[in-house]
């Protein structure tokens, strides 16, 4: 394993993904020095925190390990890093993420909502991610 790679794709995802070493410690409620640490090379991470990346970022761990040079995962937003970053996706997902689980199912369905009403659908985009 080439450390130094890993180190560098932990950097590049985070700020792909449009965060500071700040925010990205909030949302993986960890401490903002084991998140440094861990970019700088100062401490090798762990399997929990590779796999905590990969789920929020939507990256396999295996990319983030350098044992591959595909970063695509099934992850829900990993459809979206090929399109580059969107700052009004990355605001929706930190509050998503700062939800519980019902504020998650409310925001889940309100998005739903303005699809199914037609009134803020992009032309030709008939997806909706639930039916009620």
């Amino acid at each position: 394993m080439d450390f130094d790679l890993m180190r560098k794709r932990l950097i590049e995802t985070r700020e792909f993904n449009g965060y500071n070493r700040k925010q990205f410690a909030e949302i993986l409620k960890m401490p903002y020095r084991t998140v440094t640490n861990y970019e700088n090379g100062s401490r090798e991470p762990g399997s929990d925190y590779l796999a905590k990346v990969a789920n929020v970022c939507g990256c396999t761990t295996d990319w983030l390990l350098g044992l591959s040079d595909d970063a695509r995962c099934s992850s829900p937003f990993s459809a979206l890093l090929g399109q580059g970053h969107d700052p009004q996706f990355e605001a929706l997902r930190l509050n998503y993420d700062s939800l519980n689980d019902e504020g998650k199912e409310k925001l889940t369905g309100y998005s739903d909502d303005l699809v199914r009403s037609g009134k803020y659908k992009k032309p030709g985009q008939y997806r909706v991610a639930k039916e009620a």
